[in-house]
Order: structure tokens, then C-alpha cells, then sequence
């Protein structure tokens, strides 16, 4: 699944050498939360979090009014577990979250001189990075999410500003069957995903 993964997103860098291409940075805001579960029968509501993101892209278009986009960003998504000590007091520390995500979204729009807005849809990648040691095994190595939202392509001459509103909801589990916090165990009986809600600013070249 790796290799796949690898495999799609050097194609689409590779078709980043038709006419044309934009390459942009970003960054910007998230709203995350993680799924309510069943915790050794016991239901658990984790909090709401807020974290920030920053990434880059590259864009080449596939007509008029479409364009495919491939892109990367890492982001912190705060202590996604917090929360769980409502039914675990023993646990006192909330744990922090960051990712790596992979996206390819295909962007529409209506194109005009200067603003011009679009809606975009695709597929998400997600990996753990630099996440709390006590977390490495429990969460998974590799999850996927889908991502639609829409934005203004504002032309300033030879830079473009992005700013967007986006969603990303989790397709497949984010935490493994079994987690493990400061030598409790934890079994985890519902397919725990990953919901966020993003706020950004990419500047396009």
C-alpha cells in the first residue's frame, strides 16, 4: 500500500511538468476531534482540539475549469485524548498528535480575472510523526480520510492567494484494537476515526 501511495504521488509530480503548473505553499488552523468510543464498555467523549498546519503543493490543470492538485503537510492536532480521564482519572496526561498527510484533490471552479472560486474533493493519506512515545503503537501506521471543501483563487499578477475552508473526515480506523497509556490497557470497541475541520492561506506561484 506504501508503494501505491509512492506511485501516486510521483505521477502526479511527474505531470507537474505540463504548461502551466502552480506550485503554492500553506498553512493555517485546524479543528479536530477524535470519534466517541467504547473503552472497556465504557463510553468515552474526547474533547475538541485546535492545532495548526503548513504544507506545500504543486497544481496542473486539466482544462479550463479543473485542476489536479498532489500535496503534503504536517500537522499538529493537539492531545487528541483528552477526555479520557473522565473514566481513567489514572491517567493524567492528554497526549499529543501530529501528522503527516498526503492529499491529491481535483479542484473546479469558475474561472474570472481576478477571484475565481472552486470547490475541491479527494482522497487523504495520514501518518503519525514526532508523535508522544507513549502513542507509537497505538495508533495507526497508516489511515486514510477523504477531504472536500472550497475556496477563491484571488490573482495578484504573478502570485495567487488560496484561502479555503476545508473538512477531512476519517474513512478507516485511526487508533489500533488495543491502546496502551501509562501501563493501562484499553480495549477499544468501536473503528475510532479522525474528524477535523481546516482554515488556510496558500500562496501560488
Amino acid at each position: 500500500m506504501t508503494r501505491l501511495i509512492a506511485l501516486v504521488f510521483a505521477g502526479s509530480l511527474l505531470a507537474s511538468n505540463a504548461p502551466a503548473q502552480t506550485f503554492g505553499v500553506t498553512a493555517g488552523g485546524n479543528f479536530q476531534r477524535l470519534e466517541d468510543i467504547n473503552l472497556n464498555e465504557l463510553e468515552t467523549k474526547f474533547e475538541s482540539q485546535t492545532g495548526w498546519h503548513v504544507g506545500a503543493w504543486v497544481e496542473f490543470p486539466l482544462g479550463p475549469v479543473a485542476a489536479i492538485r498532489a500535496g503534503g503537510r504536517y500537522m499538529a492536532a493537539g492531545k487528541l485524548f483528552d477526555g479520557i480521564q473522565d473514566n481513567y482519572p489514572a491517567i493524567t496526561e492528554n497526549f499529543d498528535v501530529s501528522l503527516t498527510e498526503l492529499y491529491l484533490l481535483l479542484r473546479m471552479g469558475l474561472p474570472s480575472r481576478v477571484v475565481s472560486p472552486y470547490v475541491f474533493a479527494g482522497p487523504v493519506f495520514r501518518m503519525p510523526t514526532n508523535t508522544d512515545q507513549e502513542l507509537s503503537n497505538d495508533l495507526k501506521v497508516l489511515s486514510y480520510a477523504g477531504e472536500i471543501g472550497g475556496g477563491l483563487k484571488i490573482d495578484l499578477g504573478s502570485v495567487s492567494l488560496y484561502p479555503e475552508i476545508a473538512y477531512v473526515f476519517g474513512l478507516t480506523r485511526f487508533v489500533e484494537d488495543e491502546i496502551v497509556l501509562q501501563l493501562i490497557t484499553l480495549q477499544v470497541g468501536d473503528p475510532q476515526k479522525l474528524n477535523m475541520a481546516m482554515i488556510r492561506l496558500s500562496v501560488g506561484l
